[in-house]
């Protein structure tokens, strides 16, 4: 009998570890300002990120954030930001007169986005400035974040300088969900965390939850840039669109997978440990007597 209670200890010992692991595993940080780098520089060089910005957007380092500025000469037309992919450029004939196909990761070792086992992109941001043209038929933003699962189906949400909202569709010719007169959030160095699980996305910051819907399928996107949509695993923090143009302080990007896996969170101080084997073992001794 003793023997069996300690092989019990033992293995209930390894399950609570193995629970504490499993809430820890996937937990990737992709970008931490206090590196003093900026974000393609983080972890070189097996970065996570790539900056882009094939027409004007600048990017620098200062106090431990990195600065994307794409409002040089209040052009809204300069794109600019950061991604998990290396991308191909090639020529176009219509405006802005070049296509962005996004090809390879920028680090072989990043995770699958399985929006069924969930995971998590939390990041924190500040608009400084923000300004787009706003035509209902037509939302943009200065500052994106686009997040699509291995299966491509996720979520493309805009920043501005008082709401936040998400694309409806592949046409982007509509506000999904939206929350409004959020600007002191907005104009602070705020962390979001934007969860995914099975169909469904939750953007919060804090516990205020900002916005709550569902995934959307945007692979029959057309026109420049349209490519990303089609691209399982994609990420993108940044402007891109040449309709708005934002100067935004970026501070951290991280990603937690296999969120949905774990049901509860244990606590594996030594004191719960010993209260939870010893009630066990009083259990089993009492059993035994009976």
């Amino acid at each position: 009998m003793r023997n069996k209670i300690i092989a019990f200890a033992i293995g209930l010992t390894m399950l609570l570890t193995a629970n504490r692991a499993m809430a820890l595993d996937g937990g990737l940080i992709l970008y931490d300002g206090a590196s003093g780098v900026t974000p393609d520089q983080y972890n070189a060089p097996l970065s996570w990120l790539i900056f882009g910005s094939p027409n004007g957007g600048t990017q620098s380092i200062n106090s431990g954030v990195t600065n994307l500025n794409t409002s040089a000469s209040n052009n809204n037309a300069i794109y600019g930001g950061y991604s998990n992919y290396n991308v191909a450029v090639s020529p176009s004939a219509t405006s802005p007169f070049f296509n962005i196909t996004p090809t390879t990761f920028v680090n072989s070792s990043f995770p699958s986005l399985d929006r069924n086992a969930g995971y998590k992109l939390s990041f924190t941001v500040r608009i400084n400035s923000q300004v787009d043209t706003q035509d209902p038929s037509h939302p943009r933003a200065g500052f994106s974040v686009i997040v699509l699962s291995s299966d491509k189906q996720g979520i493309e949400i805009g920043f501005r300088t008082s709401d936040i909202f998400s694309q409806a569709n592949a046409s982007f010719d509509a506000v999904g969900e939206q929350v409004s007169n959020v600007s002191s959030l907005l104009s602070s160095l705020s962390t979001y965390d934007l969860n995914i699980s099975g169909n469904s996305y939750t953007l919060s910051s804090g516990a205020t939850t900002l916005l709550n819907g569902s995934l959307r399928d945007y692979t029959t996107a057309t026109g420049f840039g349209s490519d990303v949509y089609r691209t399982s695993n994609f990420l993108f923090l940044g402007d891109d669109t040449t309709s708005a143009r934002a100067n935004i302080d970026l501070q951290a990007v991280s990603f937690t997978t296999n969120t949905a896996a774990v049901p509860f969170d244990f606590s594996t101080t030594p004191g719960t440990l010993a209260l939870v084997v010893g009630g066990t073992v009083k259990l089993l001794l009492k059993k035994k007597k009976s």
